[in-house]
């Protein structure tokens, strides 16, 4: 953290910079991915489907407007599919890749200076589904996916902070500090309400 200062007819203006966060937004995604199978023949049912090894790869911003920050986040997974085909049951691994802008609402998006972006997986991608499709004269495996995205951009804020310094005249002596262990108020007991 950082202080500067800067003297006024009124006091002293004092500058905090320190990091303070910008914004921080989560967001669901559900892409749909196509997946061939090895042998480009049409596979009869799909018997299972995981999703593993989700990671991010790169984050940073995308757009900065008024109130408003677009953070890009990329990263990539790895889905795995059994299906059947003449009767066998094959395997197949398909690394997919991802890139998802999300926005984060924010005030005062002007007075933060060098934004850094943090992003996590906030859900990791499951399968909510596969079909087999023809996709363009080939048989495909469309598996629906979903995930959930975090992010939090951290910049230098700085901070005006007005502070006076009492004239030495104004100055109060310890020693003329007035301390008591006893009440600051009695009140009387014994005494009833006049009503």
């Amino acid at each position: 953290m950082e202080k500067k200062t800067t003297k006024q007819q009124t006091g002293i203006v004092r500058t905090i910079i320190t990091n303070a966060v910008y914004g921080r937004s989560t967001q669901m995604f559900n892409p749909t991915v196509y997946i061939s199978s090895n042998d480009n023949r049409n596979p009869t049912q799909v018997l299972g489907c995981a999703i593993t090894g989700a990671q991010i790869r790169e984050c940073g911003i995308e757009e900065v407007l008024e109130d408003m920050v677009n953070v890009r986040v990329d990263g990539t997974f790895e889905v795995h599919v059994w299906y059947e085909l003449s009767g066998d049951t094959h395997v197949t691994k398909n690394t997919i890749k991802f890139s998802e802008i999300i926005p984060i609402k924010c005030l005062g998006g002007e007075f933060y200076d060098n934004k850094q972006v943090i992003s996590w997986i906030n859900k990791n991608p499951t399968s909510l589904g596969t079909m087999i499709i023809n996709k363009a004269g080939t048989p495909t495996i469309s598996v629906h996916v979903e995930y959930e995205l975090g992010v939090e951009v951290v910049g230098e804020a700085k901070i005006n902070i007005l502070s006076y310094q009492p004239d030495k005249l104004e100055k109060v002596r310890k020693d003329e500090i007035f301390t008591s262990s006893q009440p600051t108020c009695d009140f009387d007991v014994d005494s009833e309400d006049d009503d």
